[in-house]
This record gives structure tokens, sequence and C-alpha cells, in this order.
């Protein structure tokens, strides 16, 4: 098959948390899945929501673990190349996942491997949906694998993530921080404003209180005039998420602005209740 003619698959990991209307539209494009322990029992992100989540860590009273896609599981994914096609894999941040460089490591062992390209987004969430448009768009366009790829990874380094957590309790059981910082971050209302750096987890600042945190995230983003796109992640709560979303719409009213839950892998290692912002400088 030449490359005229081959199909270019889009793969986005599903801590991107790919709306379901996106999956219908692109008959190309597809998600491959991290998975969530809890108390022994293993579950595919795609199967649990973050109520799901929570619900299941009252229950069983242990803390979730994570881990990244099988090899089976993206063997799967990029078995279109093996057909002759060519397929983008775009991966949660290589900083603190290894799901980048276990797609990587299956895609050289596949016989067409020079037909799979394997992304490290920077980000997740929302900006890995973004990744997954812009891939989506230019493949439609007739651009090649190649291209398309080398876009996607420019973009990753305009790239700009902040999370801001509600709780400290689910970053020191998952070994962010230590115990007394969580017994007196928590005693004194302290929010931690988390960004990625080189796709890894930072600490930006440390305030009192979340709205004080999430004023601390809205500053950096007020840093920058031109920008792609913004979106505000949050994880299941809606109208704090939209409160943000307004302070942004009156300070940005011609940028595309998009909003959207995050994935129960994120949300199971920053806790309940994350607000964020993921935005591409140009």
């Amino acid at each position: 098959m030449s490359e005229t003619n081959a199909k270019i698959h889009i793969v986005v990991d599903s801590t991107a948390k790919v709306p379901p209307t996106m999956l219908e539209k692109f008959d190309n494009l597809s998600v491959v899945p991290l998975k969530i322990i809890i108390g022994g029992e293993e579950w595919n992100e795609t199967e649990l929501t973050n109520a799901d989540l929570f619900r299941l860590v009252r229950e069983k009273g242990v803390h979730p673990q994570t881990s990244q896609p099988s090899p089976g599981d993206f063997a799967k994914a990029f078995a279109p190349a093996e057909a002759g096609d060519f397929v983008i894999m775009i991966g949660l941040s290589g900083g603190v996942s290894g799901t980048v460089d276990s797609a990587r490591a299956v895609a050289r062992g596949m016989k067409n491997s020079r037909n799979i390209f394997v992304v490290d987004s920077g980000t997740t969430s929302l900006g890995m949906i973004k990744l997954a448009e812009t891939a989506l768009t230019m493949a439609q366009a007739g651009e090649a694998a190649g291209d398309i790829a080398d876009r996607l990874t420019a973009s990753s380094r305009k790239t700009h993530t902040f999370f801001v957590p509600s709780t400290l309790e689910y970053l020191h059981k998952g070994g962010r921080i230590g115990g007394a910082a969580a017994l007196f971050g928590s005693i004194l209302q302290i929010k931690p404003i988390l960004y990625l750096v080189d796709g890894k987890i930072q600490v930006l600042d440390k305030v009192r209180t979340t709205a004080r945190a999430q004023a601390r995230m809205l500053a950096e983003l007020y840093k920058y005039d031109k920008l792609k796109y913004i979106g505000v992640a949050h994880g299941e709560v809606p109208e704090a998420a939209q409160a943000i979303y307004q302070k942004v719409q009156e300070r940005y009213p011609r940028i595309d602005i998009v909003t959207g839950d995050i994935g129960a892998v994120i949300s199971s290692h920053v806790g309940p209740g994350v607000t964020g912002l993921i935005f591409e400088v140009e």
C-alpha cells in the first residue's frame, strides 16, 4: 500500500477522556486504556467514572493504583500499521507515566515500525484531545503522518498544564508529599498549584484556600496574550470549572475555550475536586 492510499489512525490513551461523540465521528480514532487497581481488582480506565472510583475507594478502604496499558493493548492499537496504514499514538506525559516508553517499545517490535509514530503529549486530559483534533484535521487534509507527528510534538512543547487539588490526601498516599506536609497542609488549608515542567509534576506555589490557588493558577495564564486554545479541566466539580471558565472568557473573548472532566487515572493521583488549566501558546 502506498503512502498516498494509506489511512492514518490516531490513537490516544484513556487519560485524554475522549468524548464518545468524538469517537463516533472519526472511525480512525481509538483509545488505548490505562488500568486502575483497587483492592486487588483491576479496571480499564474507560470503565470507571470519577464517582465510581471514589465510591470504590471508600468501600474497599484502600488507595487506588494505576498502571499503563498492556503490551497486548498497544499491539492491538498498532495493528493497522501491519497492514500498511500509519498510526500516530498520543500518550500521557512521559514525565508522569511510562505509557509513552512502553508504546515505543511495542512499536519497535512490530514489522512495520516505521509506520508508527508515538508522541509524548507533555500533558493529559483536554491537552491530549486538542492534539488529537489537530492530528485528525491534518490527516483529513492529506498531510503525511511524519509531518503530523512533528506538528504535535511542536505543539506539546508550547502547552502549559496546571492543576489545583482540593485535598492533599491523595498526593500523600501516592508518595508525592510527606505525611507531615500533608498533615500541616490540611490543618492550615494549604493548596498547592501543580504544573508540568518537562512533563514532570512540580509545585509552582502553595497558598491558603482553593480560591487563592485558582487565582494564582489564572495569574499564570494571564501572562500570555496569544493562545491557540484554553482548556478548563475539572474532577466532577462543574460549578467551580464554570466559575473559572467565565473569568477566562472575560479575559480572552476571542480564544477557543473548552471544558472537560478529567479521567479516573489522573483523579487517582490528585484526588476528588481538582481544577486545572491546560493551554497552548502561539
